[in-house]
This record gives structure tokens, sequence and C-alpha cells, in this order.
């Protein structure tokens, strides 16, 4: 009896620890599935992303372009010669881009492009010295949300426009694109994004049909936060882009 005694203690005291390490094991493993890394949104909900899209102090800049056809894949460093673009795109167009996504009259979708100097293209996250034209500023149109690709869809800037435009080389002027759904917003405000101080983006896709398919033009647009803002004349606005 002692020994089967001692026995069933053993056993009870051996369940007990493998049932506390399954319990420590599976808490650990939730830790690591519920974190989020730096520079991702999984998971939005169509509210969640559009309510990280409209925020005033944000203004998207060109990054990087991607011309794809098929699985043929071209990238642009916009900050560097190439043959897809001419000097006049890559030093008086792409530099100067700076599109909001917002609200108009009755809550609809607004999307306005502006011209910005300051950081643009591929450089480390920063502070930098800008300065926003505020005469250049145009409605492209409004925005709306396509159900069936679940996407944001936009009425093209006139810079992103003239520029597929002109990568594709033909008479092909796009006048719609979409907000592709990765990589989502991050933030929605100034001093999120300068507690994370690392780059937010999102992709504005432009399709082109051609005769051997579909060309996928991706713009790869980076946040540039405006803070510190003085405005100094009505034409202007110098401040700081956090970028």
């Amino acid at each position: 009896m002692k020994h089967g005694k001692a026995g069933r203690e053993r056993r009870f005291r051996a369940c007990l620890v493998n049932s506390l390490l399954f319990v420590t094991l599976s808490l650990l493993s939730c830790g690591t599935e519920s974190e989020v890394k730096p520079g991702s949104a999984p998971g939005l909900t169509k509210a969640e992303f559009l309510g990280r899209m409209i925020v005033q102090e944000r203004y998207w800049r060109i990054e990087e372009i991607s011309r794809q056809e098929e699985d043929q894949i071209a990238t642009l460093n916009v900050r560097e010669k190439t043959t897809l673009l001419s000097s006049h795109y890559l030093n008086e167009v792409i530099p100067f881009v700076a599109v909001q996504f917002g609200r108009g009259y009755y809550g609809k979708g607004v999307v306005t492009e502006s011209q910005m100097t300051g950081a643009y293209g591929k450089v480390p996250f920063g502070e930098f010295q800008c300065m926003l034209m505020l005469k250049s500023t145009k409605q492209s149109g409004e925005w709306s949300w396509d159900n069936e690709r679940k996407m944001m869809k936009l009425p093209l800037p006139e810079s992103i426009q003239s520029l597929a435009a002109a990568m594709s080389g033909t008479d092909w002027q796009p006048d719609s694109g979409y907000v592709a759904s990765e990589p989502a917003p991050l933030f929605r405000g100034v001093e999120e994004a300068r507690r994370a101080a690392s780059p937010e983006r999102i992709r504005i896709l432009v399709e082109e049909q051609t005769v051997q398919g579909k060309v996928t033009y991706a713009f790869t647009m980076r946040a540039a936060w405006l803070t510190d803002v003085e405005t100094r004349d009505a034409d202007h606005k110098f401040g700081v882009s956090l970028y």
C-alpha cells in the first residue's frame, strides 16, 4: 500500500508539473502571436483602414516606383537616373509630389495634391525642413471604396497620372487607381508617428490593359508628417516633416 500511495503521489506531481509547463508555454505562445511587428498593421477593417487614411497632418510622398508585366518587375529608385523616366520627371515632378486623403462637403472622400519640398525617395527616417506651397493645392476628385476588390479607389492626382503615362510610353492616360490593402497606414496622428520613429507607407496601384495583358505601376508612397508649422504668407507653410 505504501508503494502504491507513493507511486500515486509521484504521478500526481508529474501531472501537476506538466500542466504548469503547458499553461506557461501556451501563454508565451499567445504573447508571441499577438505581437505586432514595427511597420505592420495586420487585419484592419474597412473602418480602421479609412480612419487611418484620413489624417490632416500627413502627406504622401513618392519613395519608389515599380512596373510589373506578368512576372517581370522593374523597380525605380526615384533619386537616381533611369531609362524609365526622363530627367524632367525625376527633377521637376517627383521631388514635389504631396498627396493627401481627406473628407470634403457632406463627408465625401476627397483626394488633393500639393507641391512640397523636403525629403522624398529612399532616405533614412528623420526630421527634414520643408515648405508646402498652398496655391498649388488642387483636388483630383472623390475617393470611394471598392467592395469587390476591398480597396480604396481614387481619381489619380495629375503627378501620378503623368508618371504612369510616361512609363507606359504610349498615349494611354489613366484616370483612376487603387490604394492597396497592404501595406496599411499605421498612425492616426503626428505624435504616434514621432514615437514610432519609423517610415509609414502605402501603395497606389495603376493598371494598364494592353494587347499582351495587364501592366501594373505601383507607387510606394511614404508618409511625411508636417509639424512645427509656420505660415509666413498666404502662399507658403514652412515646417518640419517627419519622413
